[in-house]
């Protein structure tokens, strides 16, 4: 079930905004609230990769480790969270549109327990948090060709 999805096109080959993406130095440019973002596990980025994210969020700074549960060089990045109130699934699409590339986020939250009854309020939440993110991505690859 997808909680919400954004889409986008950039002006730039998807083979040139997946390295932008994959470039975690350069995610608080265009990841809304991301103050740090860091692979734990050695080797290249690959389907079992441990990330730990750190966001700067009202109430304070959280760090949350994902999963990284899908990974198709330049056309699909899935990463997976959980914690004790939800499991989050964030991915990424990118596909050939004219000369640039369609780039699509979707998000499924599941609430663990009685956060049930919290499930759209989180939704609405989230939906609010990311609806910049694709036009941020946007933005900084351009730029930076």
């Amino acid at each position: 079930m997808t909680s919400f999805r954004h889409t986008i096109h950039i002006d730039r080959t998807p083979a040139h905004v997946w390295a932008f993406m994959m470039d975690f130095s350069k995610a608080s440019l265009w990841r809304n609230h991301v103050r740090d973002m860091r692979v734990l596990t050695d080797g290249p980025l690959r389907v079992g990769t441990e990330l730990q994210i750190t966001f700067e969020l009202p109430g304070g700074v959280r760090t949350v480790r994902c999963e990284v549960c899908a990974f198709e060089t330049a056309r699909r990045f899935v990463l997976r969270s959980t914690t004790k109130k939800a499991t989050g699934t964030f991915e990424y699409q990118l596909a050939p549109d004219g000369s640039g590339t369609l780039v699509t986020f979707s998000c499924d939250l599941r609430p663990h327990g009685v956060m049930w009854l919290l499930a759209p309020m989180m939704i609405r939440t989230n939906r609010e948090r990311f609806a910049q993110q694709l036009p941020n991505l946007k933005r900084e690859v351009e730029r930076a060709a």
